[in-house]
């Protein structure tokens, strides 16, 4: 025998209910992003070679900016944080030179995040 259950929402009741939810995922999403921000950067400045250069310096200076920054919400359905580095080496640090070996710290710590994000939902097939 089926379980069957039934609800009756009065009409008023249905725009506010709309309004808590798109405001509990909006902030729920705002969270994620800024979790997902420190914790990359974290990533970063623990794999940064040099423990006093410029470039750790820049990156620590960005953990603090946005950890005090909410995300942009540039539409209804979108967070953002964006994290620069101006320190003239960093390029050098992540794709390498002639006689410098790549380090891949950001695009490793992306990587890294993209594994932790997949893990938290169920996607469909």
């Amino acid at each position: 025998m089926p379980l069957q259950v039934s609800l009756r929402i009065p009409t008023g009741e249905v725009s506010r209910i709309r309004e808590r939810l798109h405001l509990s995922i909006t902030s729920a999403r705002s969270q994620l992003v800024q979790s997902a921000t420190q914790a990359t950067l974290t990533d970063i400045i623990d794999s940064v070679p040099i423990e006093t250069g410029e470039t750790k310096r820049e990156w620590e200076s960005e953990r603090t900016r946005l950890a005090a920054t909410p995300p942009s919400s540039p539409t209804a359905r979108q967070s953002l944080q964006s994290a620069t580095n101006h320190a003239e080496q960093m390029v050098y640090i992540e794709y390498g030179t002639a006689h410098l070996r790549p380090r891949h710290i950001v695009s490793s710590a992306f990587a890294r995040l993209r594994t932790r994000l997949s893990s938290l939902f169920r996607w469909a097939d």
